[in-house]
C-alpha cells in the first residue's frame, strides 16, 4: 500500500507541483485523465479526474465515489484551482515578512502577467 500511494503522489496533481500543468488545468481537453488533489463535496482528497465531452468527472482514489460535474462547471472549478495555487505562491514569494521589513506587502493588480 505505501508504494502504491509513493507511486500516486510522484503522477499526481498536488500543492507542490500544481502550477507546472497550468494548460491541463486551465483548459482541459476532451479524453484527460489525471490524478488531482482537490478539495470538492467531500473533502481536500486525490480524484482522479477524466475530462469527457460533456462531464468531467471526479472519482475518488482510495474510496470509489464519483461526483459528476458538467463540463462548464468542472473546467471553472479546474482553472479556479489553478489560479488560486498561483496567488498562493505568489504571495508567498513577495508578500510575506522578511528580516528587517516593517509591514507586509500587498497583492500587486498585476500579479497574473508573472504567471501566464
Amino acid at each position: 500500500m505505501i508504494n502504491f500511494t509513493r507511486e500516486i503522489f510522484k503522477t499526481a496533481i498536488h500543492s507542490k507541483n500544481i502550477l507546472d500543468y497550468k494548460d491541463q488545468l486551465t483548459s482541459p481537453k476532451t479524453g484527460d485523465k489525471f490524478a488531482l488533489d482537490i478539495n470538492l463535496n467531500n473533502g481536500q482528497r486525490f480524484y482522479n479526474v477524466t475530462v469527457g465531452r460533456k462531464w468531467i468527472y471526479f472519482k475518488e482514489l482510495y474510496n470509489q465515489a464519483v461526483v459528476k460535474k458538467s463540463a462548464a462547471e468542472g473546467k471553472e472549478l479546474l482553472n479556479n484551482k489553478y489560479w488560486q495555487s498561483a496567488k498562493w505562491d505568489w504571495f508567498e514569494k513577495n508578500c510575506t515578512l522578511k528580516a528587517g521589513d516593517k509591514r507586509k506587502k500587498s497583492i500587486y493588480k498585476n500579479w497574473k502577467k508573472d504567471y501566464e
